[in-house]
């Protein structure tokens, strides 16, 4: 590694790096300013510099605006993977600045040196130990830390699952602070092996605390205290424990495509059950729609917020917090018997699965495995999210649907008998049971997500200079609009499939749920078949490209032969539309970094509000019309539009390609 030393007036007057004439990494040192600033266009050069792989500040004065320059490079970094502040003089506000807005939000560093230094906040360190995923190795000598500063590092340990080493030398914290690390060490912390505790006597008053040469052959002879308890890890075994806590992480964040497909199909069976239990209009019943994919809409900008800075673990469980809240509220909605508070309800729930689809799609297409892959791995995971609906669609037609429907003369008879709004009561109890337990379910798995540790985004430094992070080209912005029509598409089409049945094949209100179940078995067929066609070298574009065609043609079907034949067309649309929603995603934030592919990821989910427009545009062309059938004009434009989307996609994506 080629190491470039800068200091005394070269920090003042050098604009640029020395060239090295070399292509190595490099370790550039800072060191003696005095009372001179650096000069801001220096801090450029270097964090800008990719071959910046450590970087050490050792006695210098820093000012507030460095602080705030180094901070705001330090969030971007990718590559600077050591950074050290030795003997650095700042003011407090200047050192929480660079460790709170700063490395908190750094993912590259992964080993961390902060000695010698006067205003160090341990509350600060802890919170720092406690949300980074990334440094593996702390020092945190010579800088007088006590034993309540002690307890706060201590407590913040409990929560960190990737530190491996940690250096609390030449502190103030006794006898406590050592009680306090062996317990961590003797617990079974998952990363933690060895922690080093020399010269920590609360009554030395000669412990030096300033300046990297301090004269350590007067301190009296003392036997280094290292507490260690585990054998330090060799690379194998670290990545042994890696792979283990990224199959377990990508196993339970696979399930939750099932779970949150429970709730979406739900939405289908409500959709008819609350035209009966509150005697809706069908614009009216497609609220439940509205009310659910604007929570989607209003809230996946917050979770990818949330996400990027606080990690995917965070945003998931604080989705699974909001989702197991709304569906328990489906009792006290019950109790109330209106329409509206039920809607609060699924809109709870929706903002919920807004933080859930917002974590786990990027998780899976960018962490859980190489780039290249990532269709193919969003395809599987998003396999289990059919048969999830399939438990839905099966959960509302045996537990929601009671199987009576009343004709007027009924109606007017229970009226009359008074007996009529009972009737209604009992039926709106329904919907009760299920989304309790739907909850109880929500909350236990976001139990065993709390207790396993993520693994962070471990992307190569080659892979990121090959990453396009801008969100403004073509095939981005493109999947936006094709998932905001697939979204509208799939909601619309199995929205109303029960009514189609019914209007048209004449069937009864169970027996259209059982076919609702079946068009279901068909969307997790079709993402089964894709996943193995794109694992055999069948390009996604194409796909995509292909079946919606197929599904415009049915479509048409559907619309001018409304019986029998045209509802098996509609019944077929399922399997076709089943690859949509994750080849879209995926080729949407392909090629992105980490950062931006939450961002990404996010405005992608937003795209779901689709759902919300075209479900209630249905449902009112159906009111205006007088025919249903008609109504699917709406998800046969969509079909169109992905298909122009996908030979977009093709195109482009071949052309970045043949670039790479």
């Amino acid at each position: 590694m080629f190491e470039i030393h800068l200091s005394g007036e070269n920090l003042s007057s050098s604009s640029v790096l020395p060239s090295s004439d070399t292509n190595n990494d490099i370790h550039v040192i800072l060191s003696t300013n005095r009372t001179a600033k650096i000069i801001s266009s220096l801090w450029t050069s270097i964090f800008t510099d990719d071959r910046l792989r450590c970087l050490s500040l050792i006695n210098l004065q820093l000012y507030q605006s460095d602080a705030r320059v180094i901070a705001e490079y330090l969030r971007e970094q990718n590559y600077l993977i050591e950074f050290t502040l030795d003997a650095v003089s700042q003011s407090v506000y200047s050192f929480d600045h660079i460790l709170n807005e700063g490395l908190q939000k750094n993912r590259s560093i992964q080993r961390l040196t902060l000695s010698n230094l006067e205003n160090v906040d341990a509350a600060t360190i802890a919170s720092l130990i406690q949300h980074n995923d990334r440094i593996k190795f702390l020092s945190l000598t010579h800088n007088n830390i006590s034993p309540d500063g002690g307890a706060l590092i201590a407590d913040a340990l409990r929560s960190n699952s990737t530190l491996i080493s940690l250096d609390l030398s030449h502190n103030r914290m006794g006898k406590k602070g050592e009680i306090e690390f062996t317990n961590i060490l003797h617990s079974s912390h998952p990363s933690l092996t060895q922690i080093h505790l020399n010269d920590n006597d609360t009554n030395d008053e000669s412990l030096p605390i300033t300046g990297q040469c301090s004269d350590t052959t007067s301190s009296p002879e003392r036997e280094p205290m290292i507490i260690e308890t585990k054998p330090m890890i060799t690379d194998e075994e670290s990545t042994q424990v890696k792979s283990k806590y990224q199959f377990l992480s990508t196993l339970l964040v696979t399930f939750l495509f099932f779970l949150w497909g429970i709730p979406n199909q739900l939405n289908d069976v409500l959709i008819r059950q609350f035209s009966k239990a509150f005697v809706l209009s069908r614009f009216e019943a497609g609220l439940v729609q509205s009310a659910f994919y604007i929570g989607y809409f209003t809230w996946a900008l917050p979770a990818a917020y949330v996400i990027r800075r606080w990690g995917y673990k965070t945003g998931i469980l604080l989705g699974l917090t909001l989702f197991g809240l709304g569906a328990c509220l489906f009792w006290p909605a019950a109790l109330i018997g209106q329409y509206t508070p039920f809607l609060i309800a699924l809109f709870i729930i929706a903002t919920g699965l807004a933080f859930l689809e917002t974590a786990a799609n990027p998780f899976i297409a960018n962490v859980a495995g190489p780039a290249h892959s990532s269709e193919k791995r969003l395809n599987i995971a998003q396999a289990f999210n059919p048969l999830g609906a399939i438990t839905g669609a099966l959960v509302g037609t045996l537990f929601i649907f009671s199987g009576i429907e009343l004709n007027d003369e009924e109606i007017k008879k229970l009226q009359s008998n008074k007996t009529y709004d009972a009737y209604l009561k009992q039926e709106t109890l329904r919907v009760v049971k299920p989304y309790v337990i739907l909850g109880g379910i929500t909350f236990v798995w976001g139990l065993l997500i709390a207790l396993v540790p993520f693994p962070a985004n471990t992307k190569t430094t080659k892979e990121k200079a090959n990453e396009n992070n801008s969100l403004c080209r073509p095939l981005f912005l493109s999947s936006i609009i094709a998932q905001f029509a697939y979204v509208g598409a799939q909601v619309g089409t199995w929205s109303y499939i029960i009514q189609y049945a019914q209007d048209y094949v004449k069937v009864e209100e169970k027996l259209g749920g059982y076919l609702l179940t079946g068009t279901l078995v068909m969307f997790a067929v079709g993402r089964l078949i894709s996943a193995l066609l794109m694992h055999f070298g069948f390009s996604p574009p194409i796909l995509l490209a292909f079946f919606s065609l197929i599904n415009v043609l049915l479509i048409a079907i559907a619309i001018l032969v409304p019986n029998s034949i045209g509802f098996g067309a509609l019944f077929f649309t399922s399997f076709f539309m089943s690859l949509m929603f994750p080849t879209i995603f995926a080729l949407g934030i392909k090629g992105m970094s980490g950062h931006t592919a939450k961002l990404a990821g996010c405005l992608i989910v937003m795209a779901i509000i689709g759902g919300a427009v075209m479900t209630p545009l249905m449902g009112l062309i159906a009111v205006k019309t007088g025919r249903l059938s008609l109504a699917y004009t709406v998800p046969g434009g969509a079909y169109l539009l992905i298909a122009i989307y996908a030979l977009l996609a093709y195109v482009l994506t071949t052309e970045r390609n043949t670039n790479s």
